[in-house]
């Protein structure tokens, strides 16, 4: 099924939505380490989970590269008209 623009807008509101709030517990979860004094747990956090949840969602992070698919890779394909398709609920 086709989607009209209208549509497509409304996904990728949506998408940047939850894009945002993950990114916003990402941060409550490392201020949360931080405030603690859980500084080993951060630097390992931030070094494995905190980079891949924050790679995974936006492809920004410097110690890693590039997700194969990140949720900002799906709304730009949304954004850009390249998926035709939504599927029905």
């Amino acid at each position: 099924m086709s989607t009209t623009p209208q549509r497509r807008q409304n996904v990728v509101d949506e998408l940047g939505e939850i894009q945002s709030q993950i990114l916003e517990l990402v941060e409550q979860a490392r201020g949360l380490l931080r405030r603690n004094g859980l500084h080993g747990a951060l630097m390992r956090a931030e070094s494995y989970w905190i980079a891949h949840v924050t790679t995974a969602v936006t492809n920004d992070h410097g110690h890693l590269g590039k997700s194969m698919v990140s949720l900002q890779d799906t709304i730009d394909e949304i954004e850009d008209g390249e998926d035709d398709d939504i599927a029905e609920d």
